[in-house]
């Protein structure tokens, strides 16, 4: 079915957070920014844990808006949603279903980050419970089921790819016979779908301006497809075939250009995508990022990059060139990153959170600590002067750093 003229209408509003609130998947803008400044001095006065609690096993980040905050984590067959009061860590509800664990080559647990948009937040499992509920006590809206409502097929490490409001729907990537579905945010009913039928990914839906059409990038198994939001006809597209169908990382477009990477020995490739159609800039196999996220800042690429047999090295890149401008270690072989004004906080997959200055001409480290055990895959989030951090099994921790 054709995307219809409310697709245009969705994307014209979206709601409506304050600057220090992070809402959904890497933020408010979905790129891991937002405005503001923390304390610079964590050598001498380290950041204070504020709470420490055990939410469960899982790899999904933080949603926080209004001093609450909403994590999900999974135990003896359960997932539970959880909201905690955001400076001290006490629940204000949970939301609890049955849900298999389903570890495969890691923990396991839910990966979709959820969204919190007004008085509601959506949430999704790795089977594909997706679920509206409300912020006030928790209690269930609407459920829809990826698999059994849209006839969606799991991609082989359960769903991933947060499902996104805008306006007055809600885009969801079930891997069903359309690529896009198009709910209607209060109800949970079909609006529109679009998009021919590929191999799932693990990456949350990216959303742009290009060349006057609102667009949608979806990095599928195999492939990158950016969709015209106003049609729901293909822009243009790109094959990237990643070992196990893994492309889970966020795609960056700016200026014409459009960075995509993944693991298991692709790399990462910059495509020209200025006339309509995509054309290979430049790409490198061993500079990977399998499922870590990017940041754009000033025309460059920066973060945490590295594979499974990889180290992880935080590097900054000029998008148009692939000149890489500087690189520094971080520990393990992944992290997470988000950007406080002009101040990046890194979590590394040993549990290290670091600060620092990441300008054109090189990497100044603020400071510091180790507050998490290893793994943590799960992105590390910001509000209001307070940092959000995960362990695969289940320890979150609230650090003050304002």
């Amino acid at each position: 079915m054709k995307a219809s003229t409310l697709l245009l209408a969705a994307t014209a509003m979206v709601g409506t957070t304050l600057a220090q609130d992070w809402p959904r998947y890497l933020g408010p803008d979905g790129n891991a920014r937002v405005e503001g400044e923390i304390s610079t001095d964590w050598k001498s006065n380290k950041p204070e844990v504020l709470w420490e609690k055990d939410i469960g096993i899982g790899c999904t980040s933080f949603a926080v808006v209004d001093g609450k905050a909403v994590v999900m984590g999974n135990a003896d067959g359960k997932d539970t949603v959880w909201c905690l009061d955001a400076k001290s860590g006490d629940v204000i509800w949970k939301y609890s279903y049955d849900e298999e664990l389903h570890p495969k080559y890691y923990e396991g647990g839910p990966s979709a980050t959820p969204e919190i948009d007004g008085d509601r937040v959506y949430t999704l499992s790795k089977s594909g419970n997706l679920f509206c509920l409300s912020m006030a006590d928790g209690q269930p809206i609407w459920h829809k089921h990826y698999q059994s409502d849209f006839g969606g097929k799991a991609p082989t490490w359960g769903y991933a790819a947060a499902p996104v409001v805008r306006g007055s729907v809600i885009y969801c990537l079930p891997c069903s016979k359309e690529a896009v579905y198009l709910l209607d945010k209060m109800t949970g009913e079909v609006k529109s779908k679009f998009g021919d039928k590929t191999k799932p990914g693990y990456s949350t839906p990216v959303f742009f301006d290009y060349q006057g059409k609102s667009a949608m990038a979806a990095f599928h198994g195999r492939e990158l497809v950016t969709y015209d939001l106003k049609t729901g006809n293909e822009l243009f597209d790109f094959t990237w075939r990643t070992s196990y169908d893994v492309n889970a990382s966020n795609p960056q477009y700016h200026d014409g250009k459009l960075f995509l990477a993944s693991g298991y020995g692709m790399g990462y490739v910059v495509l020209d995508v200025s006339k309509g159609k995509a054309e290979v800039l430049h790409k490198e196999e061993d500079t990977r990022m399998i499922f870590q996220n990017s940041i754009l800042i000033d025309g460059d690429i920066l973060g945490v990059f590295g594979d499974k047999n990889i180290d992880a090295e935080l590097i900054r890149m000029d998008l148009a060139s692939g000149e890489v401008r500087w690189r520094e270690k971080i520990p393990g072989t992944r992290g997470s990153s988000l950007m406080v004004g002009d101040t990046l906080i890194v979590l590394s997959e040993k549990g290290d959170i670091i600060a620092g200055k990441p300008t054109k001409g090189g990497w100044q480290e603020i400071g510091r600590v180790k507050p998490l055990k290893p793994r943590c895959w799960g992105p590390v989030a910001y509000s209001d002067g307070l940092v959000f951090a995960r362990g695969n099994k289940g320890q979150a921790i609230c650090l003050k750093v304002k």
